[in-house]
């Protein structure tokens, strides 16, 4: 996989800074002894596998319990909105009380995240509806095809090589893992599926964009979660008086206290899953990103055969497992070398004006 411990994306001092500090904040301090290591220094050097494993536990409980929520309630936009509002408000209130750090509304820091909040929504949204017609195994297996648009996207946009044969491999055990799957869906919807393919298209335009935010906008993690939330929250409220059929649920329901506990539940993971998000999209590339969150749904697989009756059959369960395997050979395509803006020896002509930008480093 793209993720070592020693492979993470350049960051601004500042941004390291921030992310570094933003992390110390909840560790224990202590004067450290001449010859022991630090939490820095243990931070510094086991950041990437801890923020990996921080995704993964997020990642792999909100999409189960998600599925729990919407099959009780039946209504996706109001789980939807109580999850960003929460998630805002939290963050909000604990930038107020010190606890951390987060930037103020300021229109310079809005304009750019108007297309993320375009991408999030849409994404979140198709994938809710995804998990109302379909079983947790189909929207995994499907979302475990997007490293193959990604990572020509990372080529074409993110100056990224393409990816190498190991990859190559990969990518064709994943659509071999989808294309099984669908063959042997019993179980087929046309609903379920066109709202996979909505949710396809959201997700690679989310996915690359707000990797290059991530890289060009300089904020804090809190900071991105709350913006995020919060735009994204009062968008959806405006459209949610539309939303007559989840009105007329919402009438007829009678909350129990295991409803509202299930509807906190999701709410406190999906703040934890924010800023896990842009905490790994900030370290690592858009296609690698993606391909930890695949491999990563296997814990999710786990506590849907646990907890969930409406599962696949064993022969999509085995394309299931194919397509994780194909997810864990992908490897990270290294950054195209650019030339360098000076001269490195004396007479050596400058580039010219229209050479390509030197951003990134090789990682």
């Amino acid at each position: 996989m793209a993720a070592t411990p020693g492979e993470e994306e350049p960051l601004l001092p500042q941004q390291h800074q921030q992310q570094e500090s933003s992390l110390l904040r909840w560790l224990p301090s202590s004067k450290p002894q001449p010859g022991q290591p630090t939490w820095g220094h243990f931070l510094q050097t086991w950041k990437i596998p801890l923020i990996l494993f921080y995704y993964g536990f997020c990642s792999s409980t909100l999409i189960v319990i998600n599925k729990v929520a919407v099959s009780n309630l039946r209504a996706p936009v109001f789980i939807l909105v109580l999850q960003l509002l929460f998630a805002a408000g939290s963050v909000k209130f604990l930038a107020i009380w010190g606890t951390l750090d987060a930037e103020k509304l300021q229109w310079r820091l809005v304009r750019p995240f108007l297309l993320i909040i375009v991408g999030f929504l849409g994404t979140v949204f198709a994938n809710i509806k995804v998990l109302v017609y379909s079983n947790v195994e189909t929207f995994i297996t499907f979302r475990s095809s997007t490293p193959l648009v990604l990572s020509v996207f990372d080529y074409l946009f993110l100056g990224r090589k393409l990816p190498g044969g190991r990859s190559i491999f990969s990518i064709l055990l994943l659509i071999l893992s989808c294309s099984g799957y669908t063959y042997y869906d019993q179980g087929f919807k046309l609903e379920a599926y066109t709202w996979l393919c909505v949710w396809y298209i959201f997700f690679l335009f989310e996915a690359c964009y707000v990797k290059h935010v991530c890289d060009t906008v300089l904020m804090s993690n809190w900071g991105r979660v709350y913006y995020t939330n919060l735009l994204s929250g009062l968008a959806l409220l405006v459209v949610f008086p539309l939303c007559r059929t989840e009105h007329q649920l919402l009438q007829q329901t009678h909350f129990t206290h295991a409803q509202l506990f299930l509807l906190c539940l999701s709410c406190a993971v999906g703040v934890c899953m924010s800023h896990a998000g842009y905490l790994m999209r900030s370290n690592v590339s858009a296609t690698a990103g993606v391909v930890v969150g695949v491999v990563c749904k296997l814990g999710s697989v786990v506590l849907n055969l646990l907890i969930w009756d409406q599962h696949a059959s064993p022969v999509q369960l085995a394309f299931l497992v194919l397509g994780l395997a194909g997810g864990s050979l992908f490897q990270q395509a290294p950054l195209r070398e650019k030339p360098p803006k000076l001269p490195r020896t004396v007479g050596e002509q400058q580039p010219d004006s229209h050479t390509p930008r030197e951003k990134d480093v090789k990682s």
